[in-house]
């Protein structure tokens, strides 16, 4: 009776939205946990309630188009005894969806505690999430009001661009991140997506020399390799330069060294991710490259795994205020072009966009297959933070891993 319960209430679009933070498809059994899913879908897809009819239209030919007869029938079946059901009223509803939150999270807290008592390596930090989680949404409680003060409101503007980008076009247009802040930058293979980053952080007035603490999270190339090209980048010097003048090259690096850490971390999950930066509390976190983090949960597509995994970064730069830059990869719609907009985001048409703050495209256009160019285009396809778009050349330095004007 209380799933049933539930579900009738969650059709109400601003119902769902006070609660859907407080409630997850664990809590409930069965072809109820299925249509909830269904209800988060279609809440994310349409701006209205969701009517029963509609709940089963969506659910076996929308999102469920494989069900079988037998399970069509059971779907309507269930739909038309939860029609029957009547509302219970909002203090009512309140506690029911708190039970079966504290159920639900006493299960996910039992079940890792008796993995460690069988034996799984003593993961505790997954337990901690966990309850931390409970913990932030116990409360149905008003968030706090922004301030209407405007010299205050101006300081915490300004404190969101924080770290100066040192690419002037960028500097100009879009000035900076800050803590909270989610920047995605992504391009095809061999375009510079690497260098990008590498030239944000180590080159002149990067990030570490303004003084930020920054972690990088690579997956993709060994990372001692991206270490060397940031020292490359932050020197001047080539690999063969750096041999021929080994201890200027260590003075010059000792100068920034200290703020950049780079972490080798094949097969991580979010939430390791998520506890390094709660121990280590970084300025700016680097994952390069995002897609290949973990997540948590059963996903029948691509997207809907990228969607959690890029919700999951967005909620670790809000939660421990740090700014989170994402390398990513674009699909095959990019290829030659100067314009790389946000759709052309592999496995992607809106899911991951929607989570950033600030999204921008590495362009190459390759006129002349003999010779590779040295001009990238910047394309700013989402900005939150100036509102400015546009997609300005700049050159890359691919020896000492620079980007310049």
């Amino acid at each position: 009776m209380i799933e049933k319960q539930i579900i009738k209430l969650l059709l109400d679009k601003e119902f769902y939205n006070k609660y859907k933070g407080h409630i997850a498809s664990s809590v409930f059994d069965g072809n109820y946990g299925s249509l909830f899913t269904t209800i988060q879908k279609a809440h994310e897809d349409y701006e209205q309630d969701i009517s029963l009819d509609d709940l089963y239209s969506l659910h076996t030919t929308k999102y469920n188009p494989a069900l079988t007869r037998a399970m069509k029938i059971a779907i309507s079946e269930l739909i038309e005894d939860i029609r029957e059901t009547e509302k219970p009223n909002n203090q009512i509803a309140e506690d029911i969806i708190r039970i079966l939150r504290e159920r639900d999270v006493a299960q996910k807290v039992a079940v890792e505690a008796t993995e460690i008592y069988n034996g799984a390596p003593a993961n505790f930090s997954s337990i901690k999430k966990i309850i931390e989680d409970f913990e932030s949404h116990r409360e149905l409680e008003e968030v706090d009001a922004v301030t209407d003060n405007i010299g205050e409101l101006l300081n915490q503007l300004q404190d969101t661009t924080k770290w100066k980008f040192n690419i002037n076009v960028l500097k100009e247009n879009v000035g900076g991140i800050g803590p909270g802040n989610f920047m995605i930058v992504f391009a095809r293979p061999e375009t510079g997506k690497t260098a990008f980053w590498v030239s944000l952080v180590a080159n002149e007035n990067g990030f570490a020399q303004q003084g930020a603490k920054i972690h990088a999270f690579i997956n993709e190339e060994p990372a001692v390799r991206t270490q060397m090209r940031a020292i490359n980048c932050w020197t001047g010097y080539t690999k063969q330069e750096i041999i021929d003048n080994l201890k200027e090259s260590h003075e010059l690096w000792s100068e920034i060294k200290d703020n950049i850490k780079m972490l080798d971390v094949v097969d991580w999950s979010m939430d390791d991710v998520d506890a390094h930066c709660e121990k280590y509390k970084p300025d700016i976190i680097v994952i390069d490259q995002l897609d290949k983090v973990n997540v948590k949960g059963t996903f029948t597509r691509t997207d809907e795994k990228l969607r959690a995994v890029y919700t999951s970064a967005r909620e670790i730069a809000k939660k421990h205020q740090c700014a989170v830059i994402a390398i990513s990869q674009a699909s095959a719609d990019a290829h030659n072009k100067h314009n790389v907009t946000f759709d052309m985001m592999e496995n992607s048409k809106t899911g991951k966009a929607a989570e950033a703050d600030l999204i921008i495209g590495i362009g190459k256009k390759q006129i002349d297959p003999r010779v590779i160019p040295k001009d990238r285009s910047l394309c700013i396809s989402k900005n939150k933070i100036t509102g400015f778009h546009g997609d300005p050349i700049v050159a890359i330095e691919p020896e000492t891993s620079r980007y310049i004007d």
